[in-house]
């Protein structure tokens, strides 16, 4: 695995190593898959990255969208059994065809890593060869007008303005997103803080003295209390090796005014949660072996409450309805039921109001699009786009995945959070990967969108400025508006000669 991993670092290395003005600008397009059990969405996004990566050169630059690009190269994966072929055509802007190239062979993913880079090299050639002899026109450069006015920030990009009622009140063009003037302007609004580690997951804990926000972060096998502008722990506790933290939520589950932390653990591939109450700032132990995947929920932007689900069995992680739960002592309690549409689980879903007060649920489908779900749990509408993403996984061993994968674990992979504001705004992250291919993850940027039913679909309302980083967990602060967003903006070393950091970004959303 951890060669596998090293392999994907060096490509993107290679990826962000080249720039200038001189060269052919090169839009590699997601590949299209036929036949066979690698045909998937993941194998399309992986050749186009490997391609990507193995077409830069002194001559050559691969850009990341079409309107920088003097040459777009569309490619097709073909396998039949055991047998491969990968076909690209090379085109100008304008659609006039310049070079096809294609590679064939056998085998299964293991040899697309030498294939891919065969066939970057004959149409490195073949291109190179014809843009020196003034064959490949260069597109026309991308000009940036300047702005009658400054954004009040930079980093939200606001497609309509706020909702106050069941109806969008739209500014004028409100349709209209200007990238320009979104990436141009002032510093970022906000604070940005780094951390030591790679963090996954953060939870609000509400405020100290001085009125600063405490705020939970996790890794692995430890969780910190921080507060907000600083990165020196007011507490924190660990866990040992067979233990590993997925979900972490602050939340008064009794109405007694006093919230504690749930920890969701999975030790040896068995749920066994944790309970911990903040005392004198020291955080104590006091519940553990919970038998439940947790989540703290405000459905339809109401009060934050506490959810929790069984463990399942082999592929089916989870098990029976989702229950509100209460702490009792030392116990958990169940209160209300809520019963999952299709695909729904205690972390993929989340429940928003109809301007005619119906109430909706939207939940993320297994290759994360949204699905909006009447109250009958009827389909009503489907996303085109992928949202959410997450890295962080846990693993069960599993005797039936040892003949299809020779690996005797089945991996579980988590996902973002979906969050509803008080004006039935929908909140969701969206990870897109560099590399993202069976159980090896790597996303390089993330985003915020906020979505709003118009009654037929989930239109975009607004969505923060890309990260440059890979971006494991949000929140959002309703009362002051603010978006806290927790980036991975430092890997931990293949050799292991670091551990990694991470950063801690408050947005404002105007």
């Amino acid at each position: 695995m951890k060669r596998l991993v090293l392999m994907i670092f060096m490509l993107f290395v290679t990826a962000q190593a080249f720039a200038g003005g001189s060269q052919l600008r090169v839009y590699v397009g997601e590949f299209n898959a036929v036949g066979g059990a690698q045909a998937t969405s993941d194998t399309k996004a992986a050749l186009q990255a490997l391609l990507a990566s193995r077409l830069n050169s002194d001559k050559l630059l691969a850009v990341s969208s079409t309107s920088e690009a003097d040459v777009l190269l569309i490619g097709t994966y073909l396998s039949i059994g055991k047998q491969y072929n990968l076909d690209a055509v090379a085109k100008t802007v304008s659609g006039q065809t310049i070079t096809r190239s294609y590679v064939q062979g056998e085998g299964g993913h293991e040899v697309l890593f030498n294939a891919v880079g065969s066939l970057a090299d004959k149409l490195s050639a073949d291109l190179i060869k014809r843009y020196e002899a003034g064959g490949i026109p260069r597109a026309a450069a991308v000009v940036t007008l300047p702005s009658a006015t400054k954004p009040q920030n930079s980093d939200i990009m606001r497609a309509a303005a706020p909702v106050d009622s069941g109806d969008l009140q739209r500014s004028p063009q409100g349709d209209i997103i200007r990238p320009q003037a979104f990436y141009r302007g002032a510093p970022n609004k906000g604070e940005i803080k780094r951390l030591d580690g790679m963090f996954n997951l953060l939870a609000m804990g509400g405020v100290d003295a001085d009125g600063k926000r405490l705020i939970f972060i996790a890794q692995d096998r430890s969780v910190q209390l921080i507060r907000e502008g600083e990165s020196r722990p007011i507490t924190g506790f660990g866990l040992d090796v067979n233990n590993k933290i997925l979900s972490l939520d602050y939340v008064d589950t009794d109405g007694s005014g006093k919230s504690v932390l749930y920890v969701t653990v999975v030790r040896g591939g068995e749920v066994a949660s944790q309970v911990w109450e903040l005392k004198n700032n020291k955080l104590v132990k006091v519940a553990d072996d919970i038998p439940y995947f947790f989540r703290a929920i405000a459905l339809a932007g109401g009060p934050l409450k506490l959810y929790a689900q069984e463990q399942g069995r082999k592929a089916d992680r989870y098990y029976g309805d989702v229950y509100e739960v209460a702490l009792q002592g030392k116990k958990m309690v169940k209160k209300a039921k809520i019963s999952m549409p299709r695909y729904g689980n205690v972390y993929s879903f989340n429940q928003f109001k109809h301007p005619s007060g119906e109430l909706l649920t939207v939940v993320y489908h297994d290759e994360n699009y949204l699905i909006v779900y009447d109250k009958d749990q009827k389909e009503l509408w489907r996303s085109n786009d992928a949202f959410g993403g997450s890295e962080l996984f846990y693993k069960v061993e599993d005797d039936a995945m040892i003949n299809p994968t020779t690996d005797k674990y089945r991996w579980f992979f988590m996902n973002q959070r979906i969050l509803v504001t008080s004006k039935q705004e929908v909140l969701v992250g969206k990870n897109e990967g560099f590399f993202v291919i069976g159980n090896a993850r790597m996303y390089k940027k993330g985003a915020v969108y906020s979505l709003y039913w118009n009654g037929a679909a989930l239109e975009e309302v607004w969505r923060t400025k890309d990260t440059q980083n890979y971006m494991p967990d949000f929140t959002f602060d309703e009362a002051k508006s603010e978006l806290l967003l927790l980036q991975l903006t430092q890997r931990e070393d293949v050799l292991m000669r670091t551990k990694g950091a991470s950063a801690l970004q408050i947005k404002k959303v105007e």
